[in-house]
């Protein structure tokens, strides 16, 4: 139903393209705070489809590794480039509040997708992405759910990239259903750009936590958890593990029932809609307005499905 109703949206704005006789040249930025993962693959396929769609240019860039410093250069030189419009994940609070604000000055519209800053005062136009603390409650709720959690179990929430304002409300989210039930927990920062060290990082954090049950990432380190578990010749179901996103290494930890789910945020979504209300505010003046990407939980029962849609670059 949605694939519908995303095709005859997209034919409805083409139709009026050409009958106000838009040559489509609009040049578009999607600008991140890390490049080098595979979460951007269905971002970057969504945009570029969309840009594809409506005969405008798409540009994804940003730092291999997570740098807030390197992503606001990134930022500053789209603005420079002069591109038609900018998507930007707004990894903190307040260093890309200036450019923002610039570029908007410039006549240049600003979308934040994936990341957003609802708190401090920002100039962004919208938002395309998750609600990241209702997510991390739904993270909590789902892993604990028909569980028995010994008394004096610890629960660990990862956090990959420690400051990504997005991850910061997801383990808000999770720690705060945690602490409802009573269940200790504390944070860890394994390296997401970097999957042999996180998988060593937790390994020696399993062993020297003896009454761990509970492994909660913000991101996709799950994966490296459960591969960790399983190098340390752990059966499935030892501790309880979920996280986010539909990378390979996660959807093969279901698979093999180290990860008990994944929550998905659709971003294929993010980098499609971006492109869109950029474009329907350039070519028509719409206003762009916030658009939630979901909160899809994938399990074991789901993954083979959603697996053949992930390798095709939709989630």
């Amino acid at each position: 139903m949605y694939k519908k109703t995303v095709t005859l949206f997209v034919v409805l704005v083409m139709l009026l393209a050409v009958f106000t006789g838009s040559a489509l040249a609009y040049k578009f930025a999607l600008v991140v705070h890390v490049a080098g993962t595979p979460f951007w693959i269905p971002v970057i396929k969504g945009a570029k489809e969309a840009g594809d769609l409506l005969g405008a240019e798409v540009q994804f860039m940003g730092p291999e590794e997570f740098s807030v410093e390197k992503e606001v250069d990134y930022l500053e030189s789209a603005i420079a480039q002069g591109f038609d419009g900018i998507g930007v994940a707004i990894s903190d609070a307040e260093a890309l509040d200036e450019p923002i604000a610039r570029a908007m000055k410039l006549g240049i519209p600003v979308v934040s997708f994936n990341i957003d800053d609802p708190y401090t005062p920002n100039e962004r136009m919208a938002f395309v992405g998750q609600s990241f603390t209702i997510a991390g409650n739904v993270l909590s709720r789902e892993l604990l759910k028909g569980e028995v959690i010994p008394e004096n179990a610890e629960a660990v929430v990862l956090i990959g990239e420690p400051g990504n304002a997005a991850l910061e409300e997801r383990c808000a989210g999770i720690e705060q259903i945690f602490d409802e039930h009573g269940i200790k927990s504390e944070r860890f920062s394994a390296p997401l750009a970097d999957p042999s060290t996180a998988i060593d990082m937790l390994k020696s954090y399993i062993r020297s936590h003896p009454n761990l049950k509970i492994v909660a990432a913000s991101e996709f380190a799950s994966a490296f958890a459960g591969m960790a578990m399983k190098e340390l010749g752990m059966k499935p179901g030892e501790l309880l593990i979920a996280g986010f996103d539909l990378v390979p290494d996660q959807n093969q930890m279901i698979k093999e029932g180290y990860v008990k789910f994944t929550i998905d945020q659709q971003p294929y979504l993010q980098g499609f809609q971006t492109v869109m209300l950029l474009y329907l505010y350039k070519e028509f003046g719409l206003s762009p307005t916030d658009i939630n990407t979901g909160v899809a939980v994938v399990g074991k029962d789901d993954i083979d499905k959603v697996v053949k849609l992930s390798e095709a670059g939709y989630r």
